[in-house]
């Protein structure tokens, strides 16, 4: 795996855990409708799980939930995940929300999609 770009460190990825960053991610564009049954058509392989890398508060993988087997959800930031478990489709039984880096966080492969939004 190739290195990060320089600037994309544990000090940047702390950025997303401020109040300030975390509470605006509302005011994101909404991913359109149409995306979600794309995606979930590209996961053909059994069991049909996702993996969301640097999920935020979930906006991709609270929609996939629905659609999929499971989606593991993950993010270095406590406040985004802890966004994401409340926001609607939060509390789905297949979504798992994952505390940590994608590159050392406990995920449960094989994964039939990754996504990053």
């Amino acid at each position: 795996m190739e290195p990060k770009p320089r600037g994309w460190g544990s000090d940047y990825a702390a950025w997303f855990d401020q109040p300030s960053v975390a509470g605006r991610y509302v005011h994101r564009p909404p991913y359109p409708a149409s995306l979600f049954p794309l995606l979930a058509g590209l996961a053909v392989e059994l069991p049909r799980a996702v993996l969301d890398a640097g999920c935020g508060p979930g906006d991709l993988a609270r929609r996939l939930s629905p659609l999929v087997g499971r989606v593991d959800a993950v993010d270095r930031s406590p406040r985004m995940l802890a966004q994401g478990r409340r926001l609607p489709g939060g509390d789905a039984g297949n979504l798992r929300w994952i505390l940590g880096g994608v590159e050392d966080a406990p995920l449960d492969p094989p994964y039939a999609l990754v996504t990053a939004g």
